[in-house]
Protein backbone atom coordinates (compact mmCIF):
# COMPACT_ATOMS: atom_id res chain seq x y z
CA UNK A 1 0.00 0.00 0.00
CA UNK A 2 1.38 3.58 -1.01
CA UNK A 3 1.67 5.67 2.08
CA UNK A 4 0.59 9.49 1.86
CA UNK A 5 1.71 12.63 3.13
CA UNK A 6 -0.80 14.23 4.94
CA UNK A 7 -0.66 18.42 3.29
CA UNK A 8 -2.16 21.30 3.78
CA UNK A 9 -4.62 22.11 1.33
CA UNK A 10 -4.17 24.54 -0.43
CA UNK A 11 -5.79 26.55 -3.76
CA UNK A 12 -9.48 26.13 -4.88
CA UNK A 13 -9.70 23.12 -2.57
CA UNK A 14 -9.19 25.24 0.45
CA UNK A 15 -11.20 27.94 -0.50
CA UNK A 16 -14.20 25.19 -1.41
CA UNK A 17 -13.76 24.02 1.97
CA UNK A 18 -13.56 27.11 3.59
CA UNK A 19 -17.07 28.10 1.68
CA UNK A 20 -18.60 24.93 3.16
CA UNK A 21 -18.03 26.03 6.44
CA UNK A 22 -19.22 29.91 6.18
CA UNK A 23 -22.30 27.71 4.45
CA UNK A 24 -22.35 25.77 7.64
CA UNK A 25 -22.23 28.43 10.15
CA UNK A 26 -24.75 31.03 8.39
CA UNK A 27 -27.02 27.64 8.18
CA UNK A 28 -26.70 26.84 12.08
CA UNK A 29 -26.96 30.98 12.84
CA UNK A 30 -30.23 31.61 10.60
CA UNK A 31 -31.77 27.89 11.38
CA UNK A 32 -31.93 26.94 7.90
CA UNK A 33 -32.47 23.40 8.07
CA UNK A 34 -31.78 22.96 4.04
CA UNK A 35 -28.67 24.98 4.31
CA UNK A 36 -27.43 23.15 6.77
CA UNK A 37 -28.04 19.86 5.15
CA UNK A 38 -26.86 20.94 2.04
CA UNK A 39 -23.31 20.74 3.95
CA UNK A 40 -23.45 17.02 5.07
CA UNK A 41 -23.19 13.58 3.31
CA UNK A 42 -26.40 12.62 2.14
CA UNK A 43 -26.30 8.71 3.03
CA UNK A 44 -26.25 6.24 5.29
CA UNK A 45 -22.41 7.16 6.28
CA UNK A 46 -23.02 10.32 7.66
CA UNK A 47 -22.09 9.89 11.33
CA UNK A 48 -22.03 12.64 13.89
CA UNK A 49 -20.82 12.50 17.49
CA UNK A 50 -22.57 15.19 19.99
CA UNK A 51 -21.38 16.49 22.89
CA UNK A 52 -22.44 13.57 25.04
CA UNK A 53 -20.79 10.98 23.18
CA UNK A 54 -23.94 10.61 21.29
CA UNK A 55 -23.68 8.63 17.51
CA UNK A 56 -26.09 9.63 14.97
CA UNK A 57 -25.69 8.10 11.59
CA UNK A 58 -27.36 9.03 8.53
CA UNK A 59 -29.00 12.40 7.37
CA UNK A 60 -32.05 11.79 8.80
CA UNK A 61 -31.33 11.08 12.29
CA UNK A 62 -28.93 14.06 11.66
CA UNK A 63 -31.59 16.19 10.51
CA UNK A 64 -33.60 15.22 13.64
CA UNK A 65 -30.74 16.42 16.04
CA UNK A 66 -30.81 19.67 14.24
CA UNK A 67 -33.92 20.40 14.32
CA UNK A 68 -34.32 19.59 17.86
CA UNK A 69 -31.55 21.79 18.66
CA UNK A 70 -33.54 24.48 16.13
CA UNK A 71 -36.66 23.85 18.59
CA UNK A 72 -35.12 24.98 21.72
CA UNK A 73 -33.81 28.46 20.42
CA UNK A 74 -34.93 31.58 19.88
CA UNK A 75 -31.56 32.72 18.29
CA UNK A 76 -28.28 30.83 17.72
CA UNK A 77 -25.33 32.24 16.46
CA UNK A 78 -22.39 29.83 15.26
CA UNK A 79 -18.86 31.44 14.67
CA UNK A 80 -15.36 29.05 13.85
CA UNK A 81 -12.95 30.34 15.94
CA UNK A 82 -10.17 28.75 14.63
CA UNK A 83 -9.25 25.64 12.20
CA UNK A 84 -6.72 23.55 10.37
CA UNK A 85 -7.46 21.87 6.80
CA UNK A 86 -5.37 19.13 6.09
CA UNK A 87 -5.31 16.80 2.93
CA UNK A 88 -4.88 12.86 3.59
CA UNK A 89 -5.36 11.21 0.16
CA UNK A 90 -8.85 11.79 -1.40
CA UNK A 91 -10.54 13.54 1.77
CA UNK A 92 -9.56 16.80 4.22
CA UNK A 93 -9.43 16.53 7.63
CA UNK A 94 -10.19 19.65 9.83
CA UNK A 95 -10.17 20.65 13.37
CA UNK A 96 -10.84 23.85 15.14
CA UNK A 97 -12.74 25.49 17.36
CA UNK A 98 -15.99 27.13 17.71
CA UNK A 99 -18.27 28.91 19.92
CA UNK A 100 -22.30 28.61 19.85
CA UNK A 101 -24.00 31.70 21.26
CA UNK A 102 -27.45 30.53 22.17
CA UNK A 103 -31.00 31.95 23.22
CA UNK A 104 -33.69 29.29 24.21
CA UNK A 105 -37.40 30.10 24.14
CA UNK A 106 -37.52 31.21 27.55
CA UNK A 107 -34.75 33.97 27.06
CA UNK A 108 -32.08 31.74 28.98
CA UNK A 109 -28.87 32.71 27.49
CA UNK A 110 -26.31 29.73 26.90
CA UNK A 111 -22.55 29.96 25.42
CA UNK A 112 -20.59 26.86 24.21
CA UNK A 113 -17.31 26.31 23.13
CA UNK A 114 -16.38 23.40 21.29
CA UNK A 115 -13.17 21.57 20.28
CA UNK A 116 -14.26 19.77 16.96
CA UNK A 117 -12.65 17.68 14.25
CA UNK A 118 -14.48 16.23 10.87
CA UNK A 119 -13.84 14.29 7.74
CA UNK A 120 -14.45 16.11 4.41
CA UNK A 121 -15.54 14.19 1.18
CA UNK A 122 -15.72 15.38 -2.04
CA UNK A 123 -19.36 14.02 -3.77
CA UNK A 124 -20.60 15.19 -7.26
CA UNK A 125 -18.23 18.28 -6.95
CA UNK A 126 -18.51 19.51 -4.20
CA UNK A 127 -17.24 19.14 -0.69
CA UNK A 128 -19.26 17.96 2.37
CA UNK A 129 -19.01 16.62 5.72
CA UNK A 130 -19.20 12.94 6.71
CA UNK A 131 -17.97 12.23 9.61
CA UNK A 132 -18.16 15.33 12.84
CA UNK A 133 -16.90 14.87 16.26
CA UNK A 134 -17.40 17.63 19.06
CA UNK A 135 -16.82 17.88 22.72
CA UNK A 136 -16.91 20.66 24.96
CA UNK A 137 -13.84 23.00 26.27
CA UNK A 138 -15.58 24.76 28.69
CA UNK A 139 -18.65 23.88 31.08
CA UNK A 140 -22.02 25.56 29.10
CA UNK A 141 -22.65 29.51 30.97
CA UNK A 142 -25.29 31.12 31.20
Amino acid sequence: MKQERATSLTGADLLANQELDRRFCEGMSGKDIEQVMSCAWDSPGLTFVDFEGNVVRGPDDFRKVVEGLFGQCESLRLVINEISHIRAGETVFAVGTATYDMRAKDGASQRITERWTDVRIKVDGRWVYALDHTHLLASPTP
